[in-house]
């Protein structure tokens, strides 16, 4: 569990960088959003008709961090595409919660799949870090 928890960390670590990041303009989304709000109507440019661009938009996994969880009781966050899912999450000081929303119509989707993956990953992930912490710093009371 050391090094599964020594993982978690550093991807943690780089999430929060780049959620800092783009919370402060300097996201390359955030970029490209403003060049193409610049555009003129009727106005286009080359770069926006790319293949690589258009791939770049496209996420069948779309998220939002939202701050201050503690006092949210339920959210919503859509998904871009209807064989994708929409999630958010809070995290508050003692919250950790998420909204999981896919197309009711679609064949490849299941919220309640989605979300019974998500609770197993993060109660993984609670019993690798409880396994690395101290026997009286071990489990925390969790509802999930």
């Amino acid at each position: 569990p050391e090094k599964k928890v020594k993982l978690l960390r550093a991807a943690i670590a780089a999430h929060s960088k780049y959620q800092r990041e783009a919370a402060s303009g300097k996201g390359v989304d955030r970029h490209l959003m403003g060049l193409r709000l610049c555009l003129q109507a009727g106005e286009s440019h080359g770069l926006f008709q790319e293949p690589v661009f258009g791939k770049s938009a496209s996420f069948l996994l779309s998220t939002s961090g939202l701050f201050a969880g503690d006092n949210f009781v339920g959210t919503g966050f859509g998904a871009m595409y209807p064989d994708g899912y929409g999630i958010n999450y809070l995290a508050g000081g003692k919250t950790l919660k998420f909204g999981v929303e896919s197309k009711f119509e679609s064949k490849v989707t299941s919220t309640r799949e989605f979300g019974e993956f998500l609770a197993q990953a993060l109660r993984d992930m609670r019993n690798a870090v409880e396994q690395t912490l101290p026997e009286d710093q071990r489990k925390v009371a969790a509802k999930l």
